[in-house]
C-alpha cells in the first residue's frame, strides 16, 4: 500500500514539475516575443527617423550644391573682369564680388544616427548592409568636415580685403533681407536684387580698379574659386551616398512596417 502511494506521488511530482517547466518555457518566450516585438517597432521607428533625416539632408546639399556652383561661376566672372577677357553690368560685378566670399556648410541632420550610437541601439537595425552605408554616408561628412576648417581659413582671408573693395552702402545693400543668396548666375538665371542696391557704371569702374591694384587679391579669390569648386564635386559625390542610403533605409523600413503589420 505504502509502494503503492510512493508511486502515485512520484508520478504526480513529476507531472507538477513538468508543468512547472512547460510554464516557465512558455512565460520565457512569451517574454521574448514580447521583446522582440519591442525591438522591431523600435527599428521601425529609427528608420522612419533615419529616413526623414537623410531627406532633410539631401535637401541642404542640394541647396548647397547650387549655391557652390553660383559662387564659383561669380568668382570665374570676377577673374574675367580683372583679367579684361569680359564686362560686367555694375550690379552684377558688386554682386560677384561680394558673394564669391561667402561659403556655405550643409547642416546635416544626425540626431538619430547620434543616438544609435550613444545608446548601442545601432545593433537593432539587422541589415548589414545598410549599415555599412551609414557608416561610409557619415564618415564621408567627417572627411568633409575635416576640409572645412582650411575652407574657412581661406574665406577669411580673402573677406578681409572686402572692406577694401566695395564701399560701405553697397555692403549693407547686399546683405539686406532682399538682397540675393548668391547673386544672379547665367547658369541658374536671374536672382531678384535689393532695390537699395544701386551701383553706377563710375562705381563699378573703382571697384575693378580697387581689385586689381592688390596683387594678394586674385590668388585669394583664385583660392575661394577652388573651395567652391571643390565643395561642389565632394557634396555631388555625397549626395549620391545620400540618395543610395535614403532608398535602401526606406526599403528596410517598408519591409519592417509590413512584417510588423503581419504579426
Amino acid at each position: 500500500m505504502l509502494l503503492r502511494r510512493l508511486k502515485l506521488d512520484w508520478r504526480y511530482g513529476l507531472g507538477e514539475f513538468l508543468i512547472v517547466v512547460a510554464g516557465v518555457m512558455m512565460a520565457l518566450a512569451a517574454d521574448g516575443w514580447i521583446h522582440d516585438r519591442a525591438d522591431r517597432a523600435l527599428e521601425a521607428r529609427y528608420l522612419e527617423d533615419l529616413a526623414t533625416d537623410l531627406a532633410s539632408d539631401t535637401a541642404e546639399i542640394n541647396y548647397t550644391i547650387s549655391l557652390a556652383a553660383q559662387r564659383a561661376e561669380l568668382g570665374h566672372h570676377v577673374l574675367q573682369a580683372m583679367a579684361g577677357d569680359t564686362v560686367l553690368e555694375p550690379v552684377y560685378l558688386a554682386t560677384a564680388v561680394e558673394r564669391v566670399m561667402y561659403f556655405t556648410y550643409p547642416a546635416y541632420a544626425r540626431s538619430t544616427i547620434s543616438d544609435l550610437m550613444s545608446t548601442g541601439n545601432l545593433k537593432l537595425l539587422g541589415d548589414r548592409e545598410l549599415k555599412r552605408r551609414l557608416s561610409e554616408y557619415y564618415q564621408a561628412i567627417d572627411r568633409m568636415e575635416q576640409w572645412s576648417g582650411n575652407w574657412r581659413r581661406i574665406q577669411m582671408d580673402l573677406e578681409y580685403h572686402l572692406p577694401e573693395l566695395l564701399d560701405l552702402a553697397h555692403r549693407e545693400a547686399l546683405i539686406a533681407p532682399g538682397a540675393p543668396i548668391a547673386g544672379s548666375s547665367v547658369l541658374f538665371g536671374p536672382l531678384p536684387w535689393a532695390p537699395e542696391l544701386a551701383v553706377t557704371a563710375q562705381d563699378a569702374e573703382q571697384i575693378l580698379a580697387r581689385l586689381t591694384a592688390d596683387p594678394e587679391i586674385r590668388p585669394r579669390i583664385e583660392g575661394m574659386v577652388r573651395v567652391q569648386d571643390n565643395q561642389y564635386s565632394f557634396l555631388r559625390r555625397l549626395r549620391v551616398q545620400a540618395d543610395n542610403t535614403l532608398q535602401a533605409v526606406q526599403l528596410l523600413r517598408d519591409v519592417s512596417t509590413h512584417e510588423s503589420r503581419m504579426r
